[in-house]
């Protein structure tokens, strides 16, 4: 991923306008490797100056690395704005996984940042050719993840 300006994106209120903001974000799509990429978002919903981009990911979920993750990123947020909020979307390229994978991977980020109190906005997905949200569905069973 190339450096982006984060500051023209605008505030994130709705799944419609996170949708719009990881679209900014990451397209045109294309993934060296599976990761995780997480933004935080203030109370008002504006997203803060800095991106995580955790790259090289197993193939399989790190449950330490997933709880690690969401501690750092609870860290941050408190000092920064406790009332703030953080998305994130796990990303792969294209024969990199499958559909159940990024289920899988996806069930155990919700679960470790449920842990956090860090669950407020739905995970995304994306490869090398779509992006798209995770839905309830797809997310039952998340506490048994890790």
């Amino acid at each position: 991923m190339t450096s982006r300006d984060l500051s023209d994106i605008p505030p994130v209120h709705t799944p419609a306008d996170l949708e719009a903001a990881w679209r900014r974000l990451v397209e045109p799509l294309g993934f060296g490797s599976r990761q995780i990429f997480a933004i935080l978002l203030d109370r008002r919903g504006l997203v803060l100056p800095s991106i995580v981009n955790v790259t090289d990911c197993p193939a399989a979920p790190d449950g330490q690395m997933l709880v690690n993750l969401a501690r750092s990123l609870r860290t941050v947020l408190d000092d920064i704005d406790p009332d703030g909020s953080c998305a994130l979307l796990w990303a792969r390229p294209t024969g990199a996984g499958s559909r159940a994978s990024d289920i899988t991977w996806i069930r155990a980020i919700t679960a470790a940042m449920a842990m956090q109190s860090l669950a407020d906005w739905p995970v995304h997905s994306a490869d090398d050719s779509v992006l798209r949200v995770m839905s309830p569905d797809d997310l039952a069973g998340a506490a048994q993840a890790l």
